[in-house]
């Protein structure tokens, strides 16, 4: 017993160590990464709804932001910037005279801080998944946080890695909110899932699955039991409640709502759901295609060649656990198994198939790899800790411990080894083909390539290709930099659109190159003609 609480003791430590080194290897490393293709866009858009905020609420004299255009222009309405507005604040703060340097590493900061959040609280909704084992919910957030394109993106990336994270939190929310009811969880739930749906509408599957549960589970118990439990105001209150507080918060946090919140709401999905504002070309297999010609297996490819292989094993484990599970309940398998036991297993499951076949099926706009759809990784990552559980009984459970935290820490020293690039990590099957694939698709690498040119060059320097990481220059570097995109010294490569590693740009020669598992992800060209 004594050994026991030892172990639980040491483990406990161990915990907080990792949340503790991981927090301060954020903070010595969230300067490394260069500005990404849409960050400059999401400030706009925050600015935008900043200043609406302003006008409605405050009408300060705001001169800095008179170039800034009106809610009503464009779509600039349709994108949620609720957990942007801290950022804008700081900038606010500063008389909106922040240098852009300042400004985005500022928000490479924010958004790391708003991912570890989201890990602090995924651990804990796998501690109450796993009926209380820190172990098992301390393998997931290894699996999640040490996984390279989450480690990469979660310093540039405010739409996808930050909609993660509030995933993760919805999830702890809806996990505790489930296995016992009140009424301060189910306001709780609502405020969640409604900065959720700010940033991205998809949210909506989790107030949609809470409904879907609480009715099969309520219904169930009223015709066998013929019963509704002990509150009952709760048991029929909590659906009003939840519907109100979700509704409500989301119109609060959501300016463009605040007219029209029906409509707006109701638009928004209609926006998103069939989105139409990007189709370029990017490569795929070898091809270059268009986001409206996107083969079915577009995702599931991505997916598989771009996830730490043990990890989609140990996914598809989980599934084989949850049918042994039920098997083994006999006639119970219902109540005992997908209303019992086995319900967040259940849930991730489908959760995590439902996101992916309904992708599939509405042919939802996606591109440029899966970082869509990162949110999905989050029921992936429950469902195969389900599959480790699930080895961890049938074999040796040190045997099982070892293997997967040998394989974790050589996950690890990938990202080591290849930092600050790993937002374009391919697993070992992808990485023979990644020439073959989109690779730094949102740009991040293209600092890197213009900080070379500026520390081998003197004066100012023509370029020609992406420029925009001049964004993060200090001022007097940044005035070295003229955009040239016709007669440029230097060309910046981000093999964009390229199939392979070699481009030809007539008339320039490659003088510098950034290889990651022998494939090229950014090249500097200088100009020979």
């Amino acid at each position: 017993m004594e050994k026991r609480y030892n172990n639980s003791k040491l483990l406990k430590i161990c915990i907080i160590l990792y949340f503790v080194i991981y927090f301060i290897i954020g903070l010595c490393v969230y300067k490394d990464y260069g500005i990404t293709v849409d960050e400059e866009k999401q400030r706009e858009r925050s600015l935008v709804s900043y200043k609406y905020i302003n006008e409605v609420l405050w009408n300060r004299e705001m001169p800095e932001l008179e170039e800034i255009p009106e809610m009503s222009e464009q779509n600039h309405g349709y994108y949620g910037t609720a957990m942007q507005m801290p950022t804008v604040f700081i900038e606010d703060m500063h008389d909106f005279a922040m240098s852009t340097r300042d400004i985005y590493l500022m928000r490479h900061l924010y958004n790391f801080i708003v991912c570890f959040a989201g890990y602090i609280c995924f651990y804990f909704a796998l501690r109450k998944i796993f009926d209380g084992n820190r172990l098992y919910a301390f393998a997931g957030i290894l699996m999640i946080s040490l996984y390279p394109r989450f480690f990469g993106y979660q310093f540039t990336d405010v739409k996808n890695l930050i909609f993660a994270a509030l995933n993760m939190a919805v999830v702890l929310v809806l996990v505790y909110l489930v296995e016992k009811e009140s009424w301060l969880k189910v306001i709780l739930f609502g405020v969640v899932a409604a900065f959720a749906t700010n940033q991205r509408v998809m949210a909506i599957i989790y107030p949609v699955f809470l409904f879907g549960y609480w009715g099969i589970r309520d219904l169930t118990g009223l015709l066998k039991y013929k019963t509704i439990g002990r509150h009952k105001l709760l048991f029929f209150g909590k659906y009003p409640l939840a519907v109100i507080s979700y509704f409500l918060c989301w119109v609060m946090i959501s300016p463009f709502a605040w007219v029209h919140p029906i409509i707006s709401f109701r638009k928004t999905f209609q926006a998103f759901s069939h989105f139409q504002a990007w189709n370029s070309y990017m490569a795929f297999m070898g091809k270059l295609i268009t986001s409206t010609e996107l083969p079915w297996y577009y995702l599931p490819v991505w997916m598989g060649i771009t996830i730490p292989v043990i990890y989609i094993v140990l996914f598809f484990i989980g599934h084989i656990a949850l049918a042994i599970s039920l098997k083994n309940k006999g006639k119970e398998w219902w109540e005992k198994g997908v209303l019992g036991k086995d319900k967040w297993l259940v849930c991730c499951i489908g959760l995590f198939w439902g996101i992916i076949s309904a992708i599939i099926v509405l042919h939802c706009k996606i591109y440029e790899s899966w970082y869509h759809v990162f949110f999905a990784f989050v029921p992936f990552t429950v469902v195969a800790i389900y599959g480790l559980r699930f080895c961890a009984g049938q074999m040796n459970k040190k045997v099982a411990g070892v293997l997967f935290l040998a394989y974790t820490l050589m996950v690890a020293g990938w990202n080591v080894y290849n930092h600050p690039y790993q937002q374009v990590y391919f697993n070992e099957i992808g990485r023979p083909f990644a020439h073959l694939f989109e690779r730094d698709s949102q740009y991040a690498d293209s600092s890197k390539l213009l900080e070379w040119i500026l520390d081998h060059t003197e004066g100012e320097v023509r370029i020609s290709g992406y420029t925009l990481s001049s964004l993060l220059l200090p001022e007097d570097k940044k005035e070295r930099v003229i955009k040239d995109y016709e007669a440029g010294e230097y060309h910046i490569e981000v093999f964009f659109n390229v199939i392979g590693n070699d481009p030809v740009h007539k008339g320039y020669e490659e003088v510098y190159t950034i290889w990651v598992d022998g494939y090229k992800i950014g090249a500097v060209y200088q100009k020979t003609e």
